[in-house]
Protein backbone atom coordinates (compact mmCIF):
# COMPACT_ATOMS: atom_id res chain seq x y z
CA UNK A 1 0.00 0.00 0.00
CA UNK A 2 2.83 2.50 1.08
CA UNK A 3 4.32 1.71 -2.37
CA UNK A 4 1.67 2.31 -4.23
CA UNK A 5 0.74 5.69 -2.60
CA UNK A 6 4.00 6.85 -3.28
CA UNK A 7 4.27 6.30 -6.50
CA UNK A 8 1.21 8.02 -6.76
CA UNK A 9 2.05 10.85 -5.02
CA UNK A 10 5.69 11.24 -6.86
CA UNK A 11 3.34 11.41 -10.19
CA UNK A 12 1.11 14.01 -9.29
CA UNK A 13 4.64 16.05 -8.16
CA UNK A 14 6.23 15.00 -12.09
CA UNK A 15 2.17 16.62 -13.21
CA UNK A 16 3.23 19.77 -11.61
CA UNK A 17 6.82 19.97 -12.58
CA UNK A 18 5.03 20.08 -15.84
CA UNK A 19 2.87 23.11 -14.81
CA UNK A 20 5.62 25.27 -13.12
CA UNK A 21 6.91 28.69 -14.52
CA UNK A 22 5.59 27.97 -18.34
CA UNK A 23 2.10 29.09 -20.48
CA UNK A 24 0.33 26.33 -18.50
CA UNK A 25 1.27 28.06 -14.79
CA UNK A 26 -1.54 30.17 -14.63
CA UNK A 27 -4.38 27.98 -15.73
CA UNK A 28 -3.07 24.81 -13.98
CA UNK A 29 -0.57 25.34 -11.37
CA UNK A 30 -3.04 26.08 -8.62
CA UNK A 31 -5.03 23.65 -8.83
CA UNK A 32 -2.51 20.90 -9.64
CA UNK A 33 -0.37 22.00 -6.29
CA UNK A 34 -4.22 21.64 -4.64
CA UNK A 35 -4.48 17.82 -5.94
CA UNK A 36 -1.10 17.51 -4.54
CA UNK A 37 -1.38 19.08 -0.99
CA UNK A 38 -4.44 17.19 -0.78
CA UNK A 39 -2.65 13.67 -1.74
CA UNK A 40 -0.01 13.54 1.69
CA UNK A 41 -3.39 14.37 4.05
CA UNK A 42 -4.77 11.48 1.96
CA UNK A 43 -1.72 9.26 2.38
CA UNK A 44 -1.66 9.98 6.43
CA UNK A 45 -5.38 9.70 7.09
CA UNK A 46 -5.08 6.13 4.61
CA UNK A 47 -2.48 5.20 7.56
CA UNK A 48 -3.12 6.88 10.14
CA UNK A 49 -6.90 7.47 10.99
CA UNK A 50 -7.34 5.04 13.48
CA UNK A 51 -4.22 5.24 15.14
CA UNK A 52 -3.49 7.28 18.38
CA UNK A 53 -0.84 9.23 16.41
CA UNK A 54 -3.00 10.58 14.53
CA UNK A 55 -3.27 13.89 16.82
CA UNK A 56 0.79 14.59 16.52
CA UNK A 57 0.63 15.26 12.76
CA UNK A 58 -2.74 16.71 11.99
CA UNK A 59 -2.17 20.13 12.58
CA UNK A 60 0.67 20.35 11.08
CA UNK A 61 -0.01 18.99 7.57
CA UNK A 62 -3.31 21.04 7.57
CA UNK A 63 -1.39 24.58 8.11
CA UNK A 64 1.00 23.51 5.07
CA UNK A 65 -1.89 22.15 2.99
CA UNK A 66 -3.41 25.93 3.67
CA UNK A 67 -0.16 27.40 3.20
CA UNK A 68 0.35 25.11 -0.12
CA UNK A 69 -2.57 26.91 -1.05
CA UNK A 70 -2.00 30.59 -0.49
CA UNK A 71 1.48 29.82 -2.22
CA UNK A 72 0.06 28.82 -5.48
CA UNK A 73 -2.33 31.78 -5.49
CA UNK A 74 0.49 33.93 -4.68
CA UNK A 75 2.79 32.32 -7.58
CA UNK A 76 0.18 32.82 -9.90
CA UNK A 77 -1.06 36.14 -9.08
CA UNK A 78 1.83 37.66 -7.24
CA UNK A 79 -0.09 39.12 -4.76
CA UNK A 80 2.10 39.81 -1.40
CA UNK A 81 -1.04 38.98 0.61
CA UNK A 82 -0.48 35.38 -0.23
CA UNK A 83 2.29 35.33 0.51
CA UNK A 84 2.33 36.94 3.97
CA UNK A 85 -0.57 34.53 5.36
CA UNK A 86 1.15 31.37 3.56
CA UNK A 87 4.83 32.32 5.44
CA UNK A 88 2.20 32.26 8.57
CA UNK A 89 0.38 29.05 7.75
CA UNK A 90 3.87 27.60 7.19
CA UNK A 91 5.48 28.74 10.24
CA UNK A 92 2.44 27.23 12.10
CA UNK A 93 3.08 24.13 10.20
CA UNK A 94 6.96 24.35 11.82
CA UNK A 95 5.78 24.63 14.72
CA UNK A 96 3.26 21.96 14.39
CA UNK A 97 6.00 19.35 13.20
CA UNK A 98 8.85 20.50 16.31
CA UNK A 99 5.69 19.61 18.58
CA UNK A 100 5.73 16.31 17.23
CA UNK A 101 9.43 16.22 17.25
CA UNK A 102 9.62 16.91 21.18
CA UNK A 103 6.95 14.95 22.16
CA UNK A 104 8.18 11.77 20.86
CA UNK A 105 11.74 12.30 22.40
CA UNK A 106 12.63 12.39 25.40
CA UNK A 107 14.35 15.33 25.91
CA UNK A 108 15.87 18.95 23.52
CA UNK A 109 18.97 19.93 23.66
CA UNK A 110 19.28 24.14 24.44
CA UNK A 111 20.97 25.01 21.33
CA UNK A 112 17.84 24.05 19.46
CA UNK A 113 16.43 27.08 20.45
CA UNK A 114 19.54 29.47 20.38
CA UNK A 115 21.31 28.52 17.19
CA UNK A 116 18.55 29.63 15.26
CA UNK A 117 20.05 33.14 15.53
CA UNK A 118 22.61 32.70 13.60
CA UNK A 119 20.81 31.41 11.07
CA UNK A 120 18.80 34.68 11.45
CA UNK A 121 22.04 36.81 10.61
CA UNK A 122 22.91 34.37 7.91
CA UNK A 123 19.67 35.11 5.80
CA UNK A 124 20.00 39.28 6.77
CA UNK A 125 23.66 39.26 5.24
CA UNK A 126 21.96 37.12 2.10
CA UNK A 127 19.53 40.14 1.74
CA UNK A 128 22.27 42.22 1.27
CA UNK A 129 24.47 40.09 -0.61
CA UNK A 130 22.13 38.71 -3.18
CA UNK A 131 20.10 41.45 -3.53
CA UNK A 132 16.70 39.72 -2.50
CA UNK A 133 13.42 41.92 -2.72
CA UNK A 134 11.72 41.46 0.55
CA UNK A 135 10.18 45.07 1.29
CA UNK A 136 7.77 44.76 4.48
CA UNK A 137 8.37 40.44 4.39
CA UNK A 138 11.85 40.98 5.71
CA UNK A 139 10.33 40.74 9.40
CA UNK A 140 8.09 38.03 8.91
CA UNK A 141 10.29 36.02 6.99
CA UNK A 142 13.38 36.72 10.06
CA UNK A 143 10.88 35.21 12.13
CA UNK A 144 10.11 32.44 9.96
CA UNK A 145 13.28 31.42 9.54
CA UNK A 146 13.87 31.37 13.21
CA UNK A 147 11.24 28.14 13.24
CA UNK A 148 12.14 26.35 10.26
CA UNK A 149 15.86 26.40 11.69
CA UNK A 150 14.75 25.22 15.31
CA UNK A 151 12.34 22.66 13.33
CA UNK A 152 15.76 21.40 11.42
CA UNK A 153 17.89 21.47 14.18
CA UNK A 154 15.27 19.30 16.33
CA UNK A 155 15.12 17.28 13.41
CA UNK A 156 18.57 16.26 13.08
CA UNK A 157 18.81 16.04 16.88
CA UNK A 158 16.23 13.25 16.19
CA UNK A 159 18.60 11.68 13.89
CA UNK A 160 21.13 11.57 16.10
CA UNK A 161 19.48 9.91 18.56
CA UNK A 162 18.46 6.92 15.85
CA UNK A 163 15.22 8.72 13.78
CA UNK A 164 16.67 8.96 10.63
CA UNK A 165 13.88 9.71 8.87
CA UNK A 166 13.09 13.04 10.75
CA UNK A 167 16.31 14.34 9.95
CA UNK A 168 16.25 14.02 6.85
CA UNK A 169 12.58 15.42 6.20
CA UNK A 170 13.94 19.16 8.37
CA UNK A 171 16.90 19.21 6.12
CA UNK A 172 15.11 18.81 3.31
CA UNK A 173 12.22 21.41 4.80
CA UNK A 174 15.31 23.60 5.26
CA UNK A 175 16.46 23.46 1.67
CA UNK A 176 12.69 23.67 0.41
CA UNK A 177 12.46 27.46 2.20
CA UNK A 178 15.99 28.28 1.14
CA UNK A 179 14.88 27.85 -2.48
CA UNK A 180 12.25 30.49 -1.86
CA UNK A 181 13.88 33.02 -1.52
CA UNK A 182 15.34 32.96 -4.41
CA UNK A 183 12.05 32.18 -6.20
CA UNK A 184 9.81 34.69 -4.80
CA UNK A 185 12.94 37.53 -3.91
CA UNK A 186 15.38 37.29 -6.27
CA UNK A 187 15.17 38.52 -9.97
CA UNK A 188 16.32 35.86 -12.05
CA UNK A 189 18.06 36.58 -15.95
CA UNK A 190 16.52 33.24 -17.03
CA UNK A 191 13.51 31.93 -16.48
CA UNK A 192 15.05 28.25 -17.16
CA UNK A 193 17.30 28.85 -13.69
CA UNK A 194 14.06 29.98 -11.98
CA UNK A 195 12.36 26.83 -12.98
CA UNK A 196 14.93 24.80 -11.52
CA UNK A 197 15.16 26.22 -8.19
CA UNK A 198 11.32 25.37 -8.40
CA UNK A 199 11.75 22.20 -9.37
CA UNK A 200 13.87 21.86 -6.23
CA UNK A 201 11.97 23.41 -3.96
CA UNK A 202 8.82 21.74 -4.86
CA UNK A 203 10.35 18.21 -4.72
CA UNK A 204 12.20 19.12 -1.32
CA UNK A 205 9.27 19.95 0.25
CA UNK A 206 6.90 17.13 -0.73
CA UNK A 207 9.23 14.77 -0.31
CA UNK A 208 10.11 16.39 3.21
CA UNK A 209 6.09 16.10 3.87
CA UNK A 210 6.05 12.48 2.93
CA UNK A 211 9.37 11.36 5.13
CA UNK A 212 7.46 13.26 8.31
CA UNK A 213 4.50 11.19 7.47
CA UNK A 214 6.03 8.01 7.39
CA UNK A 215 8.19 8.64 10.62
CA UNK A 216 4.99 7.88 12.74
Amino acid sequence: MIIAETIIYVALIIALFAVCDNRYSRRYYVPLKVVCSISFLVIFFINYYYSAKLGLLVWALLACFVGDILMGLYNTYMRKQFIALGIIAFMLGHVGFLNYMCRITNRTSVMVYIAPVVACLILLWMKKRYHLHMGSLLIPCVIYCYFVSTMTLKAVECALNGLTLLGVAGVLFLISDFTILFLYFYHFSHIKNKRAVHYVNLATYYLAILLFIFSL
